[in-house]
């Protein structure tokens, strides 16, 4: 009797609560904290890591011993790549094949199309992990060469550079990086790792093969495009908005943390309204997909753009003179609209658990956990049991996708629309 294989979207959620689940276990061990943690903050301490994000409700330097802290790393690593990713390497190592089941996980994880070499993709995307967070920390030991010395500022600098690439925004500094907003060379190296991580795979290696900009994707060319835009607006928002008490460096590095990695050289909870705004906004949009960063996503924000324009001046959707197909448009509009709906109903969910604290506070800390980002405002350690659960859920599913969460439904998921049956168009006046 053959078994009814599994669909591909259940495997992605079922692999990413199972880690997380795995996390929290090793993270509740005796040896992994100083003096123990509640079952739920180490439930959202694990998801927060598995899921890049960087929302922490307990000072995580001051709370788990250097166990614990490999833990986060480890959890850390495999949420950035992706258990599939891992998984699919490690079978590659041993001479597998992915098969047509596999190929169609990766394809949903990665977002690629069926033309991807998968192996070669998989193997190059751990190379440039492994030599990018490895710059990384070489350049980290210099920088906090004053501040620490012998293994702790080894492992210091490890984590930091393996957090950062992974855009997952923890830290083992104690009080976060504002004490670091002087530190120029910790600042850009940050910064660039972030960045990197948040382009993605598909594009890293798009520079890398194709070097010209006419051989490179669509989907590169519009990565590229939209990337600058959003830091150097965002960079120079943020430096009007917090006049005079901000430069432009560390408005620079705010706006490319809030692209979704959530270290901060700046209280966050002294900040006006009008740049709470400005971050949220851009925890929002995110970076791109096939990356360690979160949000819907920079392409979803371009393509919902675009799509708009190109609908209010009556004409197809072009983008680099290739047109952009109407399923590719539906997608856009459907993340951007879940993920606006998802936000406001956990936002209202959480102010019900906490009443006591600001709104602006707590839309900033739920968009920061749904994005994936890790920026809070300074509320994240006060915040309730239920308030804890939300986030946990929110960044959850920001993670997996909301299309991969409802896809889970899909009865016949290996099969394509009947084609056979055909319905009457319905006309319904709209706005």
């Amino acid at each position: 009797m053959r078994h009814k294989k599994l669909s591909p979207y259940l495997v992605i959620l079922l692999g990413f609560l199972s880690v997380i689940a795995v996390g929290t276990v090793l993270l509740l061990l005796p040896f992994s904290t100083k003096d123990g943690i509640s079952f739920v903050d180490a439930l959202f301490l694990a998801a927060s890591a598995v899921c890049i994000t960087g929302l922490s409700t307990v000072n995580v330097a001051g709370t788990f011993t250097g166990f614990g802290q490999a833990v986060l790393c480890i959890l850390i690593q495999v949420g950035g790549l992706g258990f599939v990713t891992i998984g699919m390497t490690v079978i590659s190592l041993f001479g597998g094949k992915a098969g047509l089941s596999g190929k169609r996980l990766i394809s949903e994880t990665l977002g690629s199309s069926g033309k991807l070499n998968y192996k070669r993709f998989l193997f190059r995307a751990v190379l440039i992990t492994v030599v990018m967070e490895t710059l990384g920390f070489l350049i980290n030991l210099i920088a906090l060469r004053n501040d620490y010395t012998g293994g702790t500022l080894v492992w210091i600098s490890l984590f930091h550079s393996v957090s950062a690439f992974n855009n997952a925004g923890l830290d083992l500094f104690g009080n976060g990086m504002l004490p670091y907003s002087g530190n120029v060379l910790l600042i850009l190296n940050t910064a660039i790792l972030a960045i990197v991580g948040g382009l993605g795979f598909i594009v890293i290696i798009d520079i890398l093969s194709a070097k010209r900009w006419r051989k490179f994707s669509v989907h590169s060319k519009v990565v590229l495009v939209i990337t600058p835009i959003l830091l150097a607006s965002g960079t120079f928002l943020l430096w009007f908005s917090e006049w005079g008490k901000i430069d432009l460096l560390n408005a620079f590095f705010m706006s490319s943390m809030a692209r979704t990695c959530g270290f901060a050289t700046q209280d966050l909870g002294q900040w006006k309204s009008s740049s709470l705004c400005i971050i949220n906004i851009l925890m929002f949009i995110g970076a791109a997909p096939v990356s360690t960063g979160g949000g819907i996503k920079c392409t979803t924000f371009f393509v919902f753009l675009a799509g708009l324009l190109a609908m209010l001046r009556g004409k197809p959707t072009i983008v680099f003179h290739r047109e952009i197909s109407r399923e590719t448009l539906t997608y856009a509009m459907f993340v951007a609209t879940v993920a606006t709906i998802y936000a406001v109903l956990t936002g209202t969910l959480v102010s019900v658990c906490d009443p006591d604290l600001s709104l602006a506070f707590i839309f900033t800390e739920t968009i920061s956990a749904l994005a994936n980002v890790g920026l809070s405002a300074g509320i994240t350690q006060s915040l309730s049991v239920g308030s804890k659960l939300l986030l946990t859920l929110a960044m959850y599913l920001g993670r997996i996708g909301f299309m991969t969460a409802l896809l889970v439904f899909k009865r016949r998921w290996n099969r394509g629309q009947d084609e056979s049956v055909r319905y009457v168009q319905a006309d319904i006046v709209i706005g």
